[in-house]
């Protein structure tokens, strides 16, 4: 039994680990009541949400969307596609319908034929919006029986996409495991964790009135920890990374908090969330403190990466130097390193957050809209205060993760610290050298050409009058001489 503690002593640590964060997490859970009751529409409109939904149901069929279950379906039969007038917006619109016969593959109606309208009225008027359903085609629908005549008519409300999901993840799953082995496992089950800590822990806490802002922190933190103890395990490096990871949200949370109120975000900018304010709990949620939230979460992901990098890399140098490497050097390294991967990390974060407005811009493009009115957008705004927010905390988490590595790594034995090992130090004094190297060349050149006009001003005058006189003398000289001869 030691044999067995002592060889996975570190397995075990991180296990327990996760397990009491788990535990902490699903008791906070419980104590708000963040299992709740479902989210309600409450529209004004005279018709009833299965009347909305159903419109072939009876009118004295009074079922409400609570009683109603969607239900997979095969489509086995196509009937027609008919068209009606209609209104929408004060626009006549031809709403077309079609409807088809469906064999009902699960709930209380398993196995029962029938008849399934789908929506194919073109809002767009393009054409590009509407996918007319096939035989054999899946599908997603409600049900509602007609008591009057013992009639079950459904209304489709989409296509079965998540089957075709399901096999492209089990196939990065399969991958991950091949190529990694037991760290991809560890992954994806971090992974795993994460997603359903999100989903069905602090998605519900914020919707049932649990503050956004304590919520994404206690999330942050659970998901921090869970995910360095598992893929890294207990040791000096997860718990550098960690500390960066830390301190890299926090930034990215001051400065979106101070950003919310300074460029007038008001969190109702998208059709999301106007609609989550029209759910039975929505006079309770603060959508600008939830946009906050989810500013927070966007740069979770990139922080944890930049700061495992970088501490991985310090106790890799740590241990290839040994005694050998100061700790200030460490740190210096440290920021070398993260240099490097802030450039790569900095344009995927920007590229991600360009990619989620790009309907958008195009939108813009397309209206010509000035870059003084798209700046100014609420929706833009919004996404520009991610990346900005996203980038701090980037920025942050380098320097925090290489001092807190350096510290652990040197046990606070940092050496004697050089203000030429900060990076800005350095370059300011490498531009000073440059500057200082290209004035004394200055001087020297200056110098110089001085010299050489001095030493031009020292020459004899040249008398013309006497050389002309010497050029005669000689001339006369050679004419005698010729007279002679």
């Amino acid at each position: 039994m030691k044999e067995f503690f002592r060889k996975y002593q570190k397995s075990i640590i991180s296990y327990c680990s996760v397990a009491v964060v788990l535990g902490l997490v699903g008791l906070l859970w419980m104590t708000m009541g963040g299992s709740g009751k479902k989210a309600n529409y409450t529209g004004n409109e005279k018709t009833s949400q299965s009347d909305y939904y159903l419109p072939n149901a009876s009118d004295s069929d009074s079922v409400s969307v609570d009683q109603m279950q969607i239900e997979r379906v095969v489509v086995t039969k196509l009937l027609d596609i008919y068209e009606s007038g209609g209104d929408w917006g004060g626009e006549s619109i031809v709403q077309r319908t079609q409807t088809f016969m469906v064999r009902i593959l699960t709930g209380p109606y398993k196995g029962v034929e029938a008849q399934m309208s789908l929506d194919l009225t073109d809002m767009t008027g393009t054409g590009k919006g509407v996918i007319v359903a096939k035989e054999g085609d899946r599908l997603l629908g409600y049900f509602v029986m007609d008591y009057n005549t013992y009639t079950l008519y459904g209304t489709c409300t989409g296509f079965q996409r998540d089957i075709p999901l399901m096999w492209v993840a089990l196939g990065f799953i399969v991958l991950l495991i091949l190529f990694f082995g037991r760290n991809g496992v560890k992954s994806f089950s971090a992974l795993i964790i994460t997603c359903v800590m999100l989903i069905f822990v602090m998605i519900p806490l914020v919707y049932n009135g649990m503050d956004p802002v304590l919520a994404v922190a206690v999330f942050g933190a659970a998901t921090i920890i869970v995910t360095l103890l598992m893929v890294h395990g207990p040791s000096v490096s997860s718990l550098a990374a960690g500390m960066g990871a830390v301190g890299g949200v926090l930034t990215s949370a001051l400065i979106a908090y101070i950003l919310k109120s300074v460029i007038w975000i008001t969190g109702t900018a998208d059709e999301q969330a106007i609609s989550l304010l029209y759910t039975d709990n929505g006079h309770n949620l603060d959508v600008a403190s939830i946009m906050f939230a989810a500013i927070v979460i966007g740069s979770l992901g990139g922080t944890i990466d930049v700061s495992v990098s970088i501490s991985s890399s310090l106790e890799e140098l740590k241990g290839k130097m040994g005694e050998e490497i100061t700790g200030w050097e460490l740190a210096r390294s440290g920021m070398s390193i993260g240099c490097d991967i802030m450039g790569a990390s900095l344009n995927t974060m920007i590229l991600a957050y360009v990619g989620s407005s790009f309907q958008l811009l195009m939108l813009f493009s397309a209206y010509n809209i000035s870059l003084e009115e798209i700046i100014n957008n609420e929706m833009i705004a919004v996404e520009l205060l991610r990346a900005l927010a996203g980038c701090f905390g980037l920025l942050m988490a380098v320097p925090i993760t290489s001092l807190t590595a350096a510290l652990l790594s040197c046990k606070g034995n940092m050496g004697a610290f050089r203000v030429k090992d900060i990076k800005l130090v350095r370059v300011f004094s490498a531009a000073g050298e440059k500057l200082s190297g290209a004035w004394q060349n200055a001087l020297a050149e200056a110098k110089k050409k001085d010299s050489e006009k001095q030493d031009k001003s020292e020459e004899p005058q040249v008398n013309l009058f006497e050389k002309a006189r010497q050029h005669y003398d000689e001339m006369q000289k050679d004419k005698e001489e010729k007279r002679g001869e």
